[in-house]
């Protein structure tokens, strides 16, 4: 702070022999001593709105929800500070000491790595099972290559912790947890595949694999031309019909490629730009690849929008510093989305309604039961300085998402925040799905304290949604011009 206020606290401080009880630190220094092992520490406190504060002489600001604070640069040894509480002529001052040990300023040993142990049995998949790349893994699991059907069998070849390393083709491995499987009496095979047929039932186009027995699959997407890939596993080329039945709404041709002895790829190429989703799954032994054709009229009216308020229940999410839980905020800026697009003729499923915790796999099964046309998922950010705004972010998993992505990021950074990044290949479960499309908006940080203020303002959510209704709404007029769609906000027909 400056020398005025300074001199101002110290008389204040002098003259006042006890703390008002006007005066109250809500959260303060734990301990008159601690021992830290870092050089930079971030003291945070909390009192009342609109009461002075100053930490070691330099007055901080204090913001509406009453945090206060400043990191902290500290020596070696004991470190004595001071936090001064200031309203009218009352001051309450506390005094503690951070004892800082840089003999403890180490890096952690680095973790042994988990060894793979051989097995060799076979096993089959249970409902919601899912392959990933690799056995590492954070926080939000190890990258997924994508769910598979109940009932195909797999090739253990070794375990690692809670996974088991499968042999899908001669030259290609995944890992599966175990407990997404069960054993299995049948053993895989390398097989012959019969022929395909490709037809439009309404609403999807349906490309239809003949399979002796189920086998595993992988999918992705990819752009210039946009194409969906589907590799299929213990397979051989024996298909020598591939026939088309009647006009195709999305998928302009299928394309066969026997990329490996035993790895049949299917190359779908979409007639548009933007694809509106796809699911992959087992009738009987025929594998069926279901692309969803775009809906006709591109604007918010008519359309079924899934929204997902992040966190929930015994599962809070992030915590500001002065308590606000994630989950609250998320669920309150999604109500305010969902006021605004009904009011635009959209339709809305909700994940959750209240203070609830549901699974990812309840949730999937919420959307896919409402026949969503395209899902957004609501949370708030935590981490990094605790004393700037830390700003907004978008993920996706698929590329084909990025575009949504992208839209989105761009009308929320019109709130004034600094950009945090457009993140993709994002390992989030609910951006794992390909029959929508979907995206995450990490909307703000709740450790920051400048974002906690503009998070406990309900203007703040209102002024969350309008950008993210803003958002979807350019991203379906790029969708519709990139088609060459009318839409009900447009009078005429933009050609391709």
């Amino acid at each position: 702070m400056n020398r005025f206020f300074l001199l101002v606290a110290t008389f204040l401080l002098c003259a006042t022999t006890n703390a008002s009880a006007d005066i109250a630190f809500r959260r303060a220094p734990a301990s008159s001593r601690d021992t830290v092992t870092n050089s930079r520490y971030n003291l945070i406190c909390i009192t009342d709105p609109g009461i002075l504060a100053a930490i070691n002489g330099e007055q901080v600001k204090v913001y509406k929800t009453g945090a206060f604070g400043k990191q902290l640069t500290l020596k070696p040894g004991d470190n004595p500070i001071e936090v001064t509480l200031i309203k009218g002529s009352n001051v309450e001052t506390q005094q503690f000491n951070l004892f800082y040990d840089a003999r403890r300023n180490t890096a952690p040993a680095a973790a042994p790595q988990s060894q793979v142990e051989d097995r060799l049995f076979y096993v089959q998949t249970k409902e919601m099972a899912y392959l990933q790349y690799g056995s590492g893994g954070d926080r939000l699991g190890g990258s997924k290559m994508g769910f598979l059907d109940p009932g195909i069998v797999l090739k253990v070849v070794g375990a690692v912790d809670d996974l088991y390393k499968v042999q899908l083709s001669a030259n290609r491995f995944a890992y599966i947890h175990q407990e997404d499987v069960e054993l299995s009496p049948r053993s895989s095979h390398t097989v012959n595949t019969n022929n395909i047929g490709i037809s439009n039932p309404g609403g999807v186009d349906r490309i239809r694999l003949a399979l002796p027995e189920r086998l595993p699959y992988a999918s992705r997407t990819s752009l210039d031309p946009t194409t969906i890939n589907v590799d299929v596993f213990g397979a051989m080329n024996n298909s020598n019909w591939v026939t088309q039945y009647n006009e195709l709404g999305m998928v302009e041709y299928v394309d066969l490629q026997q990329v490996d002895s035993d790895v049949l790829r299917l190359v779908i190429k979409l007639k548009e730009k933007y694809c509106w989703g796809y699911s992959v799954h087992y009738d009987g032994n025929a594998l069926v690849i279901e692309v969803k054709h775009t809906p006709k009229d591109l604007s918010l009216k008519g359309l079924t929008i899934g929204l997902d308020a992040g966190h929930g229940g015994e599962l809070p999410g992030a915590v500001s510093a002065t308590g606000i839980k994630e989950s609250d905020v998320n669920l309150r800026i999604v109500n305010e989305i969902r006021k605004l697009l009904v009011k635009k003729g959209a339709k809305v499923v909700l994940s959750r309604v209240g203070d609830v915790n549901l699974s990812m796999p309840e949730r999937k099964k919420i959307f896919l039961d409402g026949n969503i046309d395209l899902l957004l998922s609501i949370h708030n950010n935590a981490g990094g300085s605790p004393f700037t705004p830390m700003g907004t972010s978008t993920y996706y998993k698929h590329i084909t998402n990025r575009d949504l992505a992208a839209t989105l990021l761009k009308h929320m950074l019109e709130l004034g925040v600094p950009n945090f990044g457009l993140t993709g290949n994002f390992n989030f479960s609910l951006n794992a799905p390909t029959e929508y499309p979907n995206a995450l908006v990490e909307c703000l940080f709740m450790s920051s304290l400048p974002e906690e203020e503009m998070l406990a303002d309900p203007a703040t959510h209102q002024r969350i949604a309008e950008k993210v209704v803003a958002g979807l709404e350019e991203y379906l007029q790029t969708v519709s011009e990139a088609c060459g769609r009318t839409t009900s906000n447009s009078n005429k027909k933009v050609k391709k």
